[in-house]
């Protein structure tokens, strides 16, 4: 492919016939070859490779773990002309989101049978990133329980 473009560059170059079409005709045509391509990915539903399909889950399992505090916090506050807090609870949804995307390539590493070890810095940094967002995520909980719980002026 390589040597077919510096063919036809090369015999633009020589001739000087329309370098500027030839480069912008290759840029288009190269342009609409990765978007066909990456349409042909999205439809043909590959679920190792889409990313729509490797979030779908984690999200809704987030969502299953935000829910009983958002049910807590309605159910306990007793003044209806509070604003329901969508800015924490986003917070609270999007962290476990990550926290379980970043853990399923350990999880299909383990699964298949390969050694951890393997690429030892990418482990570290996903191992630090894990501790990160579930320290952050505890604290967030621990910090906003009064208000889940009802407590007045909580904040």
């Amino acid at each position: 492919m390589e040597q077919t473009f510096n063919d036809l560059f090369n015999e633009k170059w020589e001739t000087k016939q329309g370098l500027t079409s030839f480069v912008l005709r290759t840029f288009l045509d190269t342009a609409a070859g990765i978007a066909y391509e990456a349409i042909l990915l999205f439809t043909e539903g590959d679920t190792m490779k889409t990313i729509f399909t490797n979030v779908k889950s984690p999200a809704l399992i987030s969502l299953l773990i935000v829910l009983p505090f958002m049910l807590m916090e309605v159910v306990n506050t007793q003044n209806f002309y509070v604003v329901f807090n969508i800015p924490l609870f986003g917070i609270m949804w999007l962290l476990p989101t990550l926290f379980i995307v970043v853990l399923i390539p350990i999880v299909q590493n383990i699964r298949a049978g390969n050694t951890l070890m393997a690429h030892p810095l990418s482990l570290l940094l996903r191992v630090i990133l894990l501790l990160f967002i579930a320290w952050f995520w505890s604290s967030l909980v621990i910090d906003q329980m009064p208000c889940f719980l009802g407590v007045p002026n909580c904040d």
